[in-house]
């Protein structure tokens, strides 16, 4: 399957006729009917249903249209970052939402002394990031604990503790009223509709069962930004990092009786990397563990 005849297929599709598609070519009809026959020779299905004025799709000829598109555009992407790469060296780097701002300085700082390196950010969860650096798609990301990691090396960059975050007002389920910045205990909290994202939610089961409690985990999302987006609406008390930005209507609450903490860590994988990127990381300024 030659990507000259996925690109007369879509023409073929998306006019309708082969003498159409062969028009919008600018060839000759025979041609592109040649290929298409060889196309469905190939894969031993029929693609088309060829009526007298117009041809419509069979099944198998839907799904290659779908897929065909797809192809197309991830060749087209490819090209450009080929050529791009020729040009000027590129860092693609992972950003998680709460490591933005600290990120961003770092790559400030790093421009200035090397104006010709560009960056192509990607920004997602954890989770995500960490899928696209196993499967090659970044040089590099910052990246929230608890994590596994396979055949990457990792750099702390800062260490931070977890602290409950409440919408001013809120009263929780018996009479919860604290101001910003009180101290909370397991026990009380243990007595409220918690909210946290999934990656924490093993690490504080486990914090509450080593002092004898259990806890009401009421929601539970994949970003920690959804996390303080429902809290605000003062139906829960979500665990997020302390640097997480919260609104003027909500207060944050230190927890006492527990050391629950979080590690912003760099990550790259376990092999020998572009000389940008390990310029990146020496300008990096990691924690001593």
């Amino acid at each position: 399957m030659e990507i000259r005849q996925l690109e007369y297929f879509r023409a073929v599709v998306e006019e309708g006729t082969v003498s159409g598609a062969a028009k919008v070519l600018k060839m000759t009809q025979p041609p592109v009917s040649y290929q298409m026959k060889m196309l469905e020779e190939e894969l031993n299905v029929q693609l088309f249903f060829r009526g007298t004025k117009k041809i419509t799709l069979t099944e198998a000829g839907k799904v290659l249209y779908a897929r065909s598109g797809s192809i197309l555009k991830m060749l087209d992407v490819t090209k450009r970052e080929v050529v791009k790469a020729s040009q000027s060296a590129t860092i693609h780097i992972g950003i998680t939402p709460s490591t933005v701002l600290m990120m961003s300085e770092y790559i400030e700082r790093f421009s200035k002394q090397y104006p010709g390196i560009h960056f192509d950010i990607h920004e997602g969860s954890t989770f995500n990031l960490k899928e696209q650096l196993e499967k090659h798609m970044i040089d590099i990301t910052t990246l929230r604990t608890p994590i596994t990691l396979n055949g990457c090396k990792t750099k702390r960059l800062i260490r931070e503790k977890l602290a409950a975050v409440a919408a001013d007002g809120y009263e929780g389920i018996e009479g919860f009223r604290k101001k910003d910045g009180s101290q909370i205990s397991l026990r009380e909290l243990s007595k409220e509709h918690l909210i946290l994202s999934h990656r924490y939610r093993n690490y504080i089961i486990s914090a509450f069962e080593a002092v004898g409690l259990t806890c009401d985990i009421y929601y539970e999302c994949e970003d920690a930004r959804t996390a303080m987006t429902i809290a605000e609406k003062g139906i829960g008390v979500a665990i997020l990092p302390e640097s997480m930005r919260v609104s003027d209507s909500m207060s944050v609450y230190g927890i006492t009786d527990a050391d629950l903490t979080t590690e912003i860590l760099l990550a790259w994988r376990e092999e020998r990397l572009p000389a940008e990127v390990e310029a990146f990381i020496k300008e990096m300024e990691f924690e001593e563990d």
